[in-house]
């Protein structure tokens, strides 16, 4: 049993249609070391007083974003529609550790855009992001998922 949430990812995608999470499709397994989780810290609001000295200081909402590259391989097409990396649907993401028995990560509500992109190691790639927004339901953008 592991006890890190580290390794091989299962990604998971599902459509959103009318606010509603359409069914989830696994995605190959990305290349090696390229899936992230990436976190911006919200910006901060400070109360001043004369002279600058700080009396009370609060942070806006953190905001998320998960990404990966898939190969390009030549029999296999983009999970995701795009017209010049511009994805005009919702998705909803889900990632699995490689022990599903822990603790993951759900965005409900995510826009979506791709790149596509080429090196001499690895051929050409797709480079997805989801940024997480925030749910219909209002709750977290970023929850955490237990597959098991």
């Amino acid at each position: 049993m592991a006890v890190l949430t580290w390794g091989k990812p299962k990604l998971e995608i599902a459509p959103i249609t009318d606010s509603v999470i359409g069914d989830y499709t696994e995605l190959e397994t990305p290349v090696e070391s390229s899936t992230k989780l990436t976190t911006t810290k919200g910006s901060a609001l400070e109360a001043k007083q004369e002279g600058g000295a700080v009396i009370d200081k609060k942070y806006k909402a953190n905001s998320y974003a998960l990404e990966f590259e898939l190969f390009a391989k030549s029999d296999s097409s983009k999970p995701i529609a795009d017209t010049n990396g511009v994805i005009s649907s919702m998705y909803a993401i889900r990632l699995t550790p490689e022990d599903s028995s822990l603790t993951g990560y759900l965005m409900a509500k995510c826009n979506v855009s791709v790149e596509d992109t080429w090196d001499a190691d690895n051929g050409g790639k797709w480079k997805y992001t989801f940024e997480g927004l925030l749910p219909t339901d209002d709750s977290a953008i970023l929850q955490e998922y237990t597959a098991s």
